[in-house]
């Protein structure tokens, strides 16, 4: 299975197997890190050039897949994926780029609120939702950053950023039947 393929933003589409993949692999790089370490790994950093939002996460999630297997790290692929951190929701066409978040969460977010790269999962549209919440990214916040994290959440303003279990996306059901807390 080919897990960073470009074409599955479709929240309601994405096959379990996928989705549990590319949730597995990203847990498994961001808890490899160390509490010091940045979620922003310069061999992963996102490419200038891309065709759109889901190219650029699938571009992310094979560069951190070969640091995976090159650096032969393991990954969970059973069900629950047991996590030890917790997903978070962005929301990019709510974003006001305040940098606020940047600040308070450490440099966990960038100026523009987006979440550290090493930590996307998955990059969704949802036509259900209303026009500024169908595009959102994914991501998987490791435990040693849910403080910043939360710290940036709180802090901003335009809630262009949330923890998934509160976010009214319908992959939250998804991923909540895969994964559980440790």
């Amino acid at each position: 299975m080919e897990v960073w393929r470009p074409g599955s933003a479709d929240p309601s589409e994405i096959a379990d197997d996928l989705l549990l993949a590319r949730l597995a692999e990203t847990v498994a790089w961001c808890d490899s890190l160390g509490q010091s370490d940045s979620y922003r790994t310069k061999a992963l950093r996102p490419s200038l050039f891309h065709n759109g939002f889901d190219d650029l996460v699938c571009r992310v999630g094979s560069s951190r897949q070969n640091h995976l297997r090159y650096n032969s790290l393991p990954v969970q692929l059973e069900t629950p994926l047991i996590v030890r951190g917790r997903f978070m929701v962005y929301f990019p066409d709510e974003n006001l780029c305040d940098g606020y978040a940047e600040l308070v969460s450490n440099g966990f977010f960038d100026i523009d609120n987006v979440p550290a790269h090493d930590t996307w999962v998955s990059y969704f549209e949802e036509n259900r939702l209303s026009p500024s919440a169908r595009r959102h990214l994914l991501c998987y916040v490791p435990l040693a950053a849910i403080d910043a994290a939360s710290e940036g959440i709180d802090g901003n303003p335009e809630q262009c950023i949330d923890w998934l279990d509160l976010a009214g996306v319908s992959i939250r059901q998804r991923v909540e039947g895969l994964v559980r807390r440790a």
